[in-house]
């Protein structure tokens, strides 16, 4: 895919992303005041990176709909709730979020925490709403990626947890950064395939039970379960990749280095290898579907730094 084309993709996607958002909130019952709040903490967007991936490991099975936007907005409520939280002097004390006051330092401690929480509220109502046809949202069989299997466990080990070594760091990534991006990249899968709550929980129990996968492309559940297994393997490996991309970019960048950067654990040439390697990871992933996702191909070089 040509750069041309890939920029011409994302800013599309973050136009009907941001168009929605916007909408969603809207949408509440909440005071113009407290809207604005919302507003503030969603605003201006940064990559999009979590919708986007929604969107497009959908697009990889079949066209997204106006229900698959909505589910990507829902991610994205949830990713700026947890920023809110992340930023507030209990926990991480930032002043700045994406070049401007962090919502606390704008609005004040009491505000900030309840924009957090309505924010937290409205990405679970959005991402349990039923699928078109009435089935139960895939949702709440992989909710535990934002609790006991991923963010707030990720978050609980970032400020309590004990990091005495790379691999402590590197788990506390796949919890507290790689959750979102999984329940994204799982979603889009699952939205692009049709399937629901039900379907999932199916495919999870085979696979925990080692059910042979016969790799026959005429046969639903072995390619389901097989492609289940190579986004999940893709989304691991990039929510680790992303990470040590923002470690190393803001290290080059000048910034000082937070106790949870991998540059404490390795010196930056040893950092780009790690990232190369995670990023080589993913694209095998994608190297083993039956498509061709070059937007997903393109997506991951932009995270290289050499």
């Amino acid at each position: 895919m040509q750069t041309e084309d890939f920029n011409g993709y994302t800013d599309e996607y973050r136009e009907q992303i941001d168009a929605e958002l916007k909408r969603i909130v809207d949408e509440q019952k909440y005071s113009d005041e407290f809207k604005n709040v919302l507003l503030y903490a969603l605003f201006p967007g940064g990559k999009r990176l979590r919708p986007i991936l929604l969107l497009e490991w959908h697009n990889v099975f079949s066209p997204p709909d106006e229900y698959a936007l909505r589910i990507a907005c829902g991610i994205e409520i949830l990713h700026a709730y947890s920023l809110i939280h992340d930023d507030m002097p209990c926990m991480d004390n930032d002043d700045f979020r994406r070049g401007k006051p962090s919502v606390h330092k704008q609005f004040g401690e009491g505000m900030a925490l309840l924009a957090g929480d309505a924010l937290m509220d409205l990405g679970y109502r959005i991402l349990c709403a039923p699928m078109s046809d009435g089935r139960a949202s895939v949702f709440s069989a992989c909710s535990g990626l934002l609790g006991d299997g991923g963010l707030i466990c990720g978050q609980y080990r970032d400020l309590y947890g004990k990091i005495d070594n790379l691999n402590d760091l590197l788990e506390m990534y796949r919890l507290k950064t790689g959750a979102l991006i999984s329940l994204a990249c799982v979603m889009g899968y699952a939205l692009g395939n049709n399937i629901d709550c039900l379907a999932y929980k199916k495919i999870i129990d085979m696979l925990r039970k080692n059910t042979q996968i016969t790799i026959n492309a005429d046969e639903r559940d072995d390619k389901l379960i097989l492609d289940y297994v190579l986004v999940s393997g893709f989304a691991e490996a990039f929510g680790t990749a992303f990470q040590l991309y923002d470690d190393i970019t803001e290290y080059i960048g000048g910034e000082k280095l937070s106790p949870s950067s991998v540059l404490n654990y390795m010196d930056l040439d040893k950092a780009k290898l790690m990232l190369t390697n995670r990023l080589n990871d993913a694209a095998k992933a994608l190297d083993a579907l039956q498509t061709s996702p070059e937007f997903l191909r393109e997506f991951l070089n932009k995270f290289l730094v050499v």
